[in-house]
């Protein structure tokens, strides 16, 4: 099954600063959006909110239909040393983090906790039943062990399901994330640098698999060859002047579109700049001759010439109206 995901008027900010605002997005069946935008632009911040793990501070997010599953797979740095089932430590072991991040300790527990309503006759039950039941063959629950044991035996992980991820190296735990990834089952991916420490083979993988996704898919990445060869559309966010942008096309056409916008705005701001140097010589000039005139007019005050003086005093009025004009003009550019 697939899931649209959509959000609506979405706006997040930390304290008294706004992030972004009023931002719409729709991720359809087999959509691939890249997720973009300098470093300290929340994009890991806007994928929580999209997975429902953070509440946005106006706007909303809804999942058609609303029983499909979102798959929220950030890039982990540390390895759990608690709440495993490694009986030496009570890390989590590679079959541990596997279930967790497939989904299926989740479904597990919501499983469990039906069947349990469900022989206490509680109200409701069946339907919660149901739909945990649903739920818990969507994401593959029954047979995890089995696809675990084939995935990690063809990335040739070379450790067991039972070892401790804390055991294991950068690269091995690397690959354990990726497999997480191959295994899960989601109606909607939210990935967060899937490709950080992968090397070619696996992000040959990784590859394959977004390519051939049929749920909708948003993803951040710094490899730009990878967003490249995925996506199909392009998320811009701009923290600094809280925009956002969505390009179609793919990544591609994403460089090509902005360095033609850059170079649209460079242009305009050429011709403003220009603009505004022309207006400002000629306020200068216009303030010299109305000073002129001014002290021309105090000097000559007592000629005793009625019409000149009256003349003089026009020539002065009009070059300040002119002055006025020229300031107003600045201000509206």
């Amino acid at each position: 099954m697939t899931a649209t995901l959509v959000a609506k008027n979405l706006a997040a900010g930390h304290g008294d600063r706004t992030l972004f605002s009023g931002l719409d997005l729709v991720v359809g069946p087999g959509d691939t959006i890249g997720l973009v935008g300098a470093n300290g632009a929340e994009k890991s911040t806007l994928l929580r909110l999209l997975a429902g793990l953070a509440e946005p501070a106006e706007g909303s997010v809804t999942l058609s239909p609303p029983h499909g599953t979102i798959g929220y797979l950030p890039q982990e740095h540390e390895r759990r040393r608690t709440g495993g089932s490694d009986p030496a430590t009570g890390a989590e072991t590679v079959r541990d983090f596997l279930a967790r991040r497939t989904g299926v300790v989740a479904a597990q527990a919501a499983l469990d906790a039906a069947t349990e309503a469900l022989a206490d006759e509680r109200p409701g039950a069946d339907d919660a039943y149901a739909s945990a039941w649903e739920r818990w063959l969507a994401l593959g629950c029954a047979y995890l062990d089995e696809r675990a044991e084939s995935v990690t035996a063809g990335f040739c992980l070379a450790v067991g399901l039972d070892r401790p991820m804390t055991a294991l190296s950068g690269g091995q735990a690397a690959r354990a994330g990726l497999a997480s990834l191959l295994l899960s089952r989601y109606d909607v991916f939210l990935l967060d640098e899937p490709t950080n420490d992968l090397d070619l083979d696996g992000l040959g993988r990784l590859e394959d698999f977004v390519r051939g996704l049929p749920a909708g898919t948003v993803l951040v990445s710094h490899d730009r060859e990878f967003l490249a060869r995925t996506v199909d559309k392009v998320l811009e966010l701009d923290v600094v002047q809280q925009r956002f942008t969505l390009f179609g096309g793919g990544y591609t056409a994403y460089l090509e579109e902005r360095e033609t916008a850059r170079r649209h705005a460079r242009e305009r701001y050429e011709q403003y700049a220009q603009t505004r140097a022309g207006l400002e010589e000629r306020a200068r000039t216009q303030r010299a001759w109305m000073d002129k005139g001014v002290r021309n007019a105090r000097r000559k005050a007592t000629d005793g010439d009625k019409l000149l003086r009256n003349a003089r005093v026009e020539s002065t009025e009009k070059q300040a109206a002119k002055a006025r004009q020229t300031e107003r003009l600045l201000e509206r550019l």
